[in-house]
């Protein structure tokens, strides 16, 4: 195990390198000079000697290969650099808003699985009945549907028309006139409509995932003999089928991940939830490199440890499970 997981992070040391190079090259070929372009939005004045003071600062005057290294020997030290646009360090900016975008994903990840998990597990049961045909395909659609027309259309539904929930934002504006309790609730009502956003199509992709996994562990043998001998049918669903459909569910963990965090830059953007998501959508736009790559940085980060925490799980669900092909 301890072998595996060096060999996993000796790897994601490698994959992550690969991304960092590909981003930087990416972010810094596109049109447009940063500061010029900051100077712009903020109609400022600057003297050719104050702006070549600031692209030295952020080694915008060397070669791409000296700004990556200068870049990279931050990242080590987890020096991000500072960002072009507030002049703060990149680290606070990601911290303050990261609370926020963990919140509404995590929310969205549990919603999805509680309720999409049951719901495959319930159509593998009955599987070529009407109604779980007819389900497959409302789970098809709902996968099929962009996060961004679903966000507008439960604006438009149940902020606009219904006027129930808040349209954006994280709170109202009389939010720091309320007590705990009102504001709790004022927080969860301006969550709901991201959170149901993001959770839609994960809550399809984990009932389709157990639904297929579970019909191919009822179809084996062992299952056949527990219901020979007699055994409840939910217990032999429950104590002998799902354990054993686990690893196709766990191996969905490193999947969904990197959904969650890459939906979030639309999402966070169309709800104006205060979040990482928005951060990276506005620093794209502003042309913001250190806060750029930061966030690259770190969603890279993220997804190379989900997918090896889900390596790291299967043995769990079963134990002869050994990794490195070795028994």
């Amino acid at each position: 195990m301890v072998s595996y997981i060096v060999r996993r992070l000796l790897y994601g040391v490698l994959t992550f390198l690969g991304i960092t190079i590909a981003v930087f090259v990416l972010v810094h070929s596109v049109p447009g000079d940063p500061i010029a372009f900051y100077i712009s939005q903020h109609m400022t004045h600057l003297s050719q000697p104050a702006l070549d003071a600031i692209r030295h600062e952020h080694h915008l005057d060397q070669p791409l290969l000296a700004q990556y290294l200068y870049w990279l020997r931050g990242v080590v030290t987890l020096d991000f650099g500072t960002s072009i646009t507030d002049h703060r360090p990149v680290v606070t900016r990601v911290l303050e808003k990261l609370p926020h975008t963990i919140e509404l994903n995590v929310t969205a990840f549990l919603l999805a699985a509680a309720i999409g998990v049951p719901i495959g597990l319930w159509s593998a049961a009955r599987s070529g009945r009407p109604l779980e045909r007819a389900s497959a395909v409302l789970f098809f659609l709902l996968y099929s549907l962009p996060s961004f027309w679903v966000a507008l259309l439960l604006m438009e539904f149940f902020s606009v028309k219904l006027g129930i929930l808040p349209l954006f934002g994280m709170q109202s504006d009389e939010y720091f006139d309320l007590n705990s309790a009102q504001k709790l609730l004022d927080h969860t009502r301006h969550a709901l409509l991201p959170v149901i956003t993001l959770a839609y199509a994960q809550l399809a992709i984990f009932a389709r995932f157990s639904k297929s996994a579970l019909t191919e562990v009822i179809r084996q043998d062992y299952i056949t003999t527990a219901r020979a001998k007699g055994v409840a049918p939910a217990r032999v669903l429950w104590r002998h089928a799902f354990r054993n459909a686990l690893i196709p569910l766990i191996t969905l963990l490193g999947l969904v991940i990197p959904y969650l965090i890459s939906g979030s830059v639309i999402v966070e953007d169309i709800f104006q939830w205060d979040g990482i998501g928005r951060l990276y959508f506005t620093s794209i736009l502003s042309r913001d490199y250190p806060t750029v790559l930061g966030l690259t940085v770190a969603t890279a980060v993220a997804t190379l440890l989900a997918s090896l925490v889900a390596d790291v799980l299967y043995a769990f669900p079963d134990p002869r499970i050994r990794f490195g092909g070795r028994e």
